[in-house]
């Protein structure tokens, strides 16, 4: 056990050094890889000389209407300006692009989630694929937590339960693929707001039809009358928490991502924050954010 831990430190010690000289090395390194369109509208692959600015690479890539702004650049969507004035005109000129971004990555998810149902349901055997297997095991995992918390008469809501938790993962997940513009749909507030105002809407639609108006209206005046206010603020706070608690991990760990890897000139390292932040960080604050939904529905249809 010593041996394999004194191996382990030591690969540990060689890679800080790899680590360190190749960062001394490139030091002096301006070069940045361009790919898409330029000016003229040409597809470019290739290195251009640019000046690196950490915080004009952290408003560019979180903030890019405010930046295109500032540096008074002319905004284009693959080199279509009809596409921007379209997007400019429907949510302004102050969020043109960042819309833009979201819908986009919002249409490739759906997509993927589309065309992975489709193949999935198309190959299913008796005798399951790997596919269908890993399928199988997520929806399992997840109906024992619903019959767990709900009961096996609940077990109904168990699709709900595995579609929010695949759509969310699917959207932290997409920002690892390594494509140009490709980033996570959740590290925008909008899609974190939505699912919380969906999943707590839910919740009260259900203790309605579980309780009936009467009682549902009455559970607000406990323990006593008075109490009234606080427990509507409460179901507020309820869309606020289960809401910012994703966007601020993923966008929170994507602005980590980008701040090492600039100290690090992008050399080896940003290969692992990505790893750990997108997969480990991604996958966790899905399956939390799905369970405190089905904890919030346990609680308000408990008998």
């Amino acid at each position: 056990m010593a041996q394999k831990k004194g191996s382990l430190l030591r690969y540990l010690f060689l890679f800080l050094v790899i680590e360190v000289v190749l960062i001394v090395l490139s030091s002096g390194l301006n070069k940045q890889l361009q790919v898409g369109y330029d000016d003229t509208g040409k597809f470019v692959f290739q290195n251009v000389e640019k000046e690196y600015d950490l915080q004009d690479k952290i408003q560019e890539e979180f903030q890019p209407d405010e930046y295109a702004k500032q540096n008074g650049i002319s905004p284009k969507f693959y080199g279509s300006s009809a596409l921007y004035d379209f997007f400019a005109k429907i949510f302004g000129k102050a969020n043109a692009i960042s819309a833009f971004n979201l819908i986009r990555m919002l249409i490739i998810v759906d997509l993927v989630l589309l065309l992975v149902a489709f193949l999935i349901k198309k190959q299913l055997f008796e005798k399951p694929s790997k596919p269908q297997i890993i399928f199988e095991m997520i929806y399992t995992t997840f109906e024992d937590f619903v019959k767990d918390t709900l009961g096996k008469e609940k077990l109904h809501f168990t699709p709900y339960i595995v579609t929010l938790f695949i759509f969310i993962w699917t959207c932290n997940m997409i920002g690892l693929v390594p494509i140009p513009g490709f980033m996570e749909p959740t590290r925008n507030l909008n899609v974190p707001l939505g699912l919380g105002i969906m999943a707590v809407a839910v919740v009260h639609y259900m203790s309605i039809k579980t309780k009936g108006l009467g009682k549902y209206l009455k559970d607000f005046t406990q323990p006593l009358p008075p109490m009234t206010p606080i427990n509507i603020v409460g179901e507020f706070s309820k869309v606020i928490s289960i809401s910012f608690r994703l966007f601020g991990n993923i966008l929170g760990g994507a602005i980590i991502v980008l701040v090492v890897s600039s100290l690090v000139k992008f050399i080896i390292l940003p290969v692992g924050l990505n790893l750990f932040f997108g997969i480990f960080v991604g996958t966790i604050q899905a399956f939390v954010f799905t369970m405190l939904a089905l904890t919030y529905i346990g609680v308000e249809i408990a008998e």
